[in-house]
């Protein structure tokens, strides 16, 4: 798929205009993109943003959403859940329309793992050609994390948006992960999303981590596995730092020990890349979710709760007070592994949906997320690919 665009002059929208929907089951998709168009109150839609949670299968999903925008460009992604006013869902669908006072390109690229940077680029590439010389506001990236490393997709689109252009998105998530374009559900593809909006996006980023006392040095490491810490076995010595030294715990026990202890990548200027431990391996090495440089400098790092939900509200926080207006639409990208250190399901992770959407005040505007594998967030700096992290796109 090529780029496409629907051009808007500059100035013939005082701002932007947004509906939101939310479904649940079997046609949860079609309700949803429906009663988001409707929300326009008439208003020409010009791009459909779909998110669809794990339970949904996500051919029939792209389907429905699909039918139900018509000729509307629609793009989105399936998570571990749906993240929308009404709180999480994972058989749930939600949906954000915006209209013709956003300029809209897509870049859709398949076969990503052949070359996943690569990949990004041309996707990027396509999807900023369609917004026909207006600068873009917004770049959202869609991948499958089964494609590669998200950091090869951040460089990608980095390549081609430079440093002025607020990156966010993740990858796909929940029992049938997919990207959502063309009418279709999408497996090892980048689908990249350039908005170029009446006022600037606002993007937030924030995680519920804090480090534990102690720095490591990774020794060894393969693809996305640590296989030495400090020259020892990584899973001793992580156990070891968290309290647990000779301690012998089943897979499903360490498990949950991961998901609320990732670690923390120490980079330049005091910043921490937060990396997701999936596992273990026989050999005593930790199976990570993004790839660790050897040399790297890391900590071991540890989120409750209360912090996962007090940084949702941040991150929301921080969107709005970067945008410095009031937000028409909100967009938001949620770990899974923060979902599952919550529960997965229940108080705590409505308390995490209500802290969000509480941050926009009183009358929430449209929002519309997903949990993801692996979040995508960068407003400084050239990288951007994250774990553990919330990131929020405002739109005015």
């Amino acid at each position: 798929m090529r780029a496409s665009s629907d051009r808007v002059e500059q100035g013939e929208h005082p701002g932007l205009r947004a509906g939101a929907g939310e479904g649940r089951g079997a046609l949860g998709a079609r309700d949803a993109v429906h009663r988001a168009v409707r929300g326009l109150e008439g208003a020409a839609p010009a791009l459909v943003l779909t998110f669809a949670g794990g339970a949904l299968a996500a051919d029939d999903v792209a389907e429905q959403a699909a039918r139900a925008a018509g000729d509307v460009r629609l793009v989105g992604m399936t998570g571990a859940a749906s993240i929308g006013a009404g709180g999480p869902a994972d058989d749930g669908c939600v949906a954000v329309a915006l209209d013709a006072g956003a300029a809209v390109g897509t870049g859709v690229v398949q076969r990503a793992s052949s070359d996943l940077r690569s990949a990004a680029r041309t996707a990027t590439a396509d999807a900023l050609a369609g917004l026909g010389g207006r600068r873009a506001a917004l770049l959202m990236l869609f991948v499958d994390t089964a494609s590669g490393d998200q950091g090869d997709v951040v460089a990608g689109a980095y390549d081609v948006s430079g440093p002025h252009v607020p990156l966010v998105g993740g990858g796909a998530g929940g029992d049938d992960p997919a990207q959502l374009a063309g009418g279709r559900a999408l497996r090892d593809a980048v689908v990249a999303v350039a908005l170029a909006t009446p006022s600037p996006a606002g993007v937030g980023i924030a995680h519920g981590c804090r480090p534990r006392p102690g720095p490591s040095i990774v020794t060894r490491v393969e693809g996305t596995v640590i296989h030495r810490l400090d020259g020892s076995p990584a899973e001793q010595v992580y156990l070891a730092r968290l309290g647990l030294a000779g301690t012998r715990i089943d897979d499903a026990t360490f498990e949950r020990l991961a998901a609320v202890h990732p670690l923390g990548q120490l980079e330049l200027r005091g910043d921490v890349r937060l990396r997701h431990v999936l596992g273990r391996t026989p050999d005593g090495g930790l199976r990570c979710a993004t790839r660790v440089p050897p040399n790297a400098p890391i900590q071991f790092a540890e989120q409750t709760a209360a912090t996962i939900v007090a940084s949702a509200r941040t991150a929301a926080a921080e969107a709005v007070e970067q945008l410095g207006a009031r937000p028409r639409a909100a967009l938001v990208f949620d770990c899974g592994g923060r979902r599952h250190a919550l529960g997965g399901a229940g108080a705590a992770l409505n308390a995490e949906v209500g802290a969000l959407a509480g941050a926009f005040g009183p009358q929430p505007p449209p929002l519309a997320g997903l949990y993801t594998r692996g979040e995508i967030g960068r407003v400084r700096g050239a990288r951007g690919d994250r774990n553990h992290a919330v990131v929020v796109a405002a739109l005015a």
